[in-house]
């Protein structure tokens, strides 16, 4: 087991602690719900078989046991409604973290009178061991406070029995109290130490595919994404603009005279130009688009939900703003020519020849111009 997990009292490293803290509150949230349903359903199976009594059930002596079990159905039946309604709400949100921690103080509470009335009938403390182990399950990435809550509730079990018996009954039930709660102490620190190393370990697992995932999208040279990306991409972005009717310009773009340059000043220089270029691309699309570089110095631009001429104006821009380096070494602008080709319906391979016929008519109008495959 890692040092953080072995320490006396489990933590998670700080990168982890807020993400740890949504994690434990969500999961608490849950476990409220289903313990609340499970204790609606116990203490009322209890107090239907208490009614066996009659009228009885409504005595003196009895009444203690009535409004108990009454009272362990109404407030878990509240807090099961509340949860319900609260379904959208932030596991962080005050009302959430109040419902969250009230209910293992109601646990304890019900623990703690159910097992002095018990120990009154000489049933012993049983109530007592069986919601504590609840009181575990429900404070997740709250130790501190769980270990404030079993401790609270041994002082207030002690100081019942020892004010309703006498000393020779209360004296073994208050060891077993003590045993009981060391036990529960000990057992959710342990449990807490494993449960912090899984989530750190799923977490920098998480972490690590999600790098790995980006890695494998992204071009190694620019960031901007790969060929296999774009490919994809594009079949998405095709399929969805199909099914709502929605435009999709495509722009092939490619650095003039690359070749040239690349020989003559080398692939350092060379993959600088592209970087440069690239940036300057990224400059003028919107989140929602893709850009990418399909090999070499060619790039491809998906414009979503982009008629004809807004593209060809985002194509301009892309173009001036492109002109604006200079080659280093040749002391002369850096040119793209842009080939553009509307989504009509083609497919997917269909829409990038158009698209390189579109560039190439670009390139052959002179360079540094934006063509479609027509015009």
């Amino acid at each position: 087991m890692s040092d953080r997990t072995s320490r006396l009292f489990p933590k998670p490293r700080a990168a982890f602690e807020a993400e740890y803290r949504i994690h434990c509150n969500t999961n608490n949230l849950k476990l409220v719900w289903y313990f609340s349903l499970l204790a609606c359903i116990v203490f009322a199976f209890h107090l239907i078989h208490h009614f066996r009594l009659g009228m009885e059930a409504f005595s003196t002596e009895m009444m203690p046991y009535t409004l108990l079990y009454g009272f362990s159905i109404v407030y878990p039946a509240l807090n099961m409604l509340l949860l319900h309604k609260l379904k959208t709400v932030s596991p962080l949100e005050p009302v959430a973290n109040f419902i969250e921690l009230l209910f293992p103080f109601f646990m304890c509470a019900v623990a703690v009178m159910l097992s002095v009335l018990s120990a009154q009938f000489e049933l012993g403390i049983t109530p007592f061991a069986i919601l504590l182990m609840v009181i575990s399950f429900t404070l997740q990435g709250h130790f501190f406070l769980l270990a404030s809550v079993v401790i609270g509730g041994f002082v207030a079990l002690s100081i019942g029995l020892i004010s309703t018996l006498p000393e020779e009954v209360y004296s073994p039930l208050i060891a077993i109290g003590f045993t009981t709660s060391l036990a529960c102490i000990v057992i959710a620190n342990m449990t807490e130490a494993l449960r912090v190393n899984q989530f750190e370990i799923v977490t920098d697992l998480n972490n690590t595919n999600r790098q790995l995932k980006l890695l494998s999208q992204q071009d190694h040279l620019t960031g901007l994404l790969n060929r296999r990306s774009i490919d994809a991409m594009l079949q998405q972005e095709l399929s969805r603009s199909e099914r709502f009717d929605h435009p999709l310009s495509l722009l092939m773009i490619d650095i003039d005279n690359f070749k040239h340059i690349n020989d003559a000043f080398g692939h350092v220089y060379g993959d600088k130009m592209i970087k440069e270029v690239a940036s300057s691309i990224k400059l003028h699309v919107r989140d929602v688009d893709h850009v990418g570089r399909i090999g070499g110095d060619e790039f491809v631009v998906m414009l979503v939900e982009t008629d004809h001429n807004y593209a060809i104006q985002v194509a301009d821009r892309m173009r001036h703003e492109v002109s604006k380096l200079l080659a280093e070494h040749a002391k002369d602008k850096v040119t793209i020519s842009i080939g553009h080709a509307v989504y009509e319906g083609e497919s997917y391979i269909a829409l990038i020849e158009k698209a390189d016929r579109a560039l190439y008519r670009a390139k052959s109008a002179g360079k540094n111009k934006v063509r479609t495959e027509h015009s």
